[in-house]
């Protein structure tokens, strides 16, 4: 069985090398099921960046990845799932200073909501705008301003349409009596 091909971030990280002989004869012997769950495993817990930013916590995260780097070189599925279900506690076991593996977790969260967020006020000011450009916003502000504006305005619009009436009632007598005269008949409707 060849052993899948190292990557540079994995070598990085790796426990001191011992003989080939001495890591055969401590490698377990695993199922094609474990030797997935092996690999699944480690890229779970393998981030060669997590705590770049905190040289504090990179020294016990460096001897973390080396403890799961060693259990993954030798088949210890059982520490694997021991990291992968607490990595703190068995850092803490270990001796090591604490890290928190939640916060990143919690940042993320707090990001991607922080763009839904951002989206939301990007489409609420968007919808804002495009009301304050209608002009039924202009006449709410108007009558807001000046709350007589609403009744004179309604006042001016029905004085318009009673002459509107009277012009359109007038067309429609003369219409009625061209009709009468066209066809000898009193138009039907009007009147």
């Amino acid at each position: 069985m060849r052993a899948a091909p190292v990557s540079e971030s994995e070598r990085k990280f790796r426990l001191p090398e011992r003989g080939a002989h001495t890591a055969l004869a401590e490698k377990q012997e695993l199922t094609a099921e474990e030797a997935a769950e092996v690999s699944q495993l480690w890229r779970k817990l393998f981030h060669p960046d997590r705590f770049a930013h905190e040289p504090e916590k990179q020294e016990t995260y460096h001897k973390l990845i080396a403890a799961i780097n060693h259990a993954k070189d030798h088949g210890d599925l059982a520490t694997l799932r021991r990291i992968a279900e607490d990595p703190h506690d068995f850092i803490l076991r270990q001796g090591w200073t604490a890290l928190d593996f939640g916060e990143e977790r919690e940042i993320a969260q707090l990001r991607r909501l922080w763009a839904r967020i951002e989206l939301e006020i990007l489409r609420v000011l968007e919808t804002g705008n495009a009301l304050k450009e209608s002009p039924d916003y202009e006449l709410h502000r108007l009558t807001t301003q000046t709350p007589a504006f609403f009744d004179e305005t309604v006042k001016r619009h029905i004085e318009g349409l009673a002459k509107e009436v009277v012009v359109l009632e007038s067309e429609a007598e003369e219409l009625a009596a061209e009709i009468e005269e066209l066809t000898g008949k009193a138009a039907p409707g009007i009147g």
